[in-house]
């Protein structure tokens, strides 16, 4: 039954101007639609463009789209669930009244009724898909949620930055995290978005909080109207050994004077050894070449010829212990070329030999 119908889909669907769908599916059993309705799921996940706009007749034919909005009104959570599936394939947005009425329940659902609003492109994809998944007391999603909003944001950024200025700080730590997620990868696309309330979670007592933040202004150097109102001062005084390791991260992707300058002033006296590990892998990977990088010339004495540790407020204890930091920094990235060397040649000589 299978393999005869599959052969008729695509005949219908690439073999015909008018596929009709709605005469072919009348004269179908019961077993007959099943198995069809089984096909269209499969080939709607792998077609996309004017095949999938064609497919969607083929399921209103079947009545999927209408038993889809039944199951949203009066299902269950499994049932909703898998109606919003089915909508979201077939590209095919509901009334927007019943998407919050029936499906902000549960992180999941929200994320699926989004997920509609973008498959369908629809122009409220962005207004009506964060206020789905954020509004009221939202929890933290799946990935699937998270791509969902990045995906919702991307179309617009402005709803979902105007909906995080205004409740942020109401969130759950593990939504904070993962609203500096999308943060971080929207970048250049924000706009004049007001990303204060990325630099205020510099200060969140959870310190997961703190580190996602840092890691999403790592992407934002371009954006000086930011950079400015950042405390580079206070970078020392975290508490925190791995928020101050992702600041130092951060830094280094914006890579100027004044960026690395604050590496240097708290990563080369960072009381943590992995913290100062990252600050030396962080320096070293701002010099134009591992191999010119000196293990016994660590950012110190770029501060200025002929100064002491101690003239540069640090202890020889706190030198010392940078010094390790540097030494094995500037070892892991030489291995590091040489691997990428190596790999390089060994790829251009095979292509030498089978050329």
């Amino acid at each position: 039954m299978r393999a005869a119908l599959r052969s008729e889909l695509l005949d219908r669907l690439y073999g015909r101007d008018d596929p009709a769908w709605d005469e072919w599916v009348a004269g179908l059993s019961a077993a007959e639609r099943d198995e069809l309705e089984s096909l269209l799921d499969v080939y709607l996940r792998e077609l996309d463009g004017r095949d999938a706009d064609a497919l969607a007749g083929l399921g209103r034919a079947l009545g999927v789209h209408e038993r889809a909005r039944r199951e949203i009104a009066n299902g269950g959570y499994w049932d909703r669930t898998h109606a919003l599936v089915w909508l979201a394939l077939l590209r095919d947005a509901p009334d927007r009244d019943l998407l919050r009425t029936h499906c902000t329940e549960t992180p999941r659902e929200r994320a699926a009724a989004a997920r509609i609003l973008y498959a369908a492109e629809t122009d409220d994809c962005a207004t009506t898909g964060v206020d789905l998944l954020l509004r009221d007391e939202p929890e933290s999603f799946s990935v699937f949620g998270v791509d969902t909003l990045y995906r919702v944001a991307e179309r617009d950024p402005s709803p979902f930055f105007e909906r995080a200025a205004a409740d942020f700080a109401r969130w759950p730590p593990a939504l904070q995290r993962q609203a500096l997620l999308v943060v971080r990868h929207l970048t250049t696309v924000v706009g004049d978005a007001d990303l204060s309330w990325v630099v205020g979670s510099l200060s969140s007592p959870d310190p997961s909080v703190r580190s996602a933040a840092w890691r999403a202004l790592g992407a934002y150097g371009w954006n000086r109207a930011v950079r400015d109102t950042v405390d580079l001062a206070a970078i020392a005084a975290d508490p925190t050994p791995p928020v101050r390791a992702s600041a130092y991260r951060a830094l280094g992707t914006w890579g100027d004077a004044e960026a690395i300058a604050a590496i240097e002033a708290a990563g080369t006296a960072d009381p943590d050894a992995r913290a100062r590990v990252t600050a030396a892998e962080t320096l070293v990977s701002q010099r134009t070449s591992a191999e010119a990088v000196d293990p016994n010339d660590p950012p110190r004495a770029d501060l200025g010829a002929g100064r002491t540790a101690s003239a540069n407020g640090r202890s020889v204890d706190e030198t010392a212990a940078f010094d390790i930091a540097w030494a094995w920094a500037v070892e892991h990235a030489r291995f590091d070329r040489l691997a990428r060397d190596i790999s390089r040649d060994r790829n251009r000589l095979h292509h030498e030999v089978r050329g």
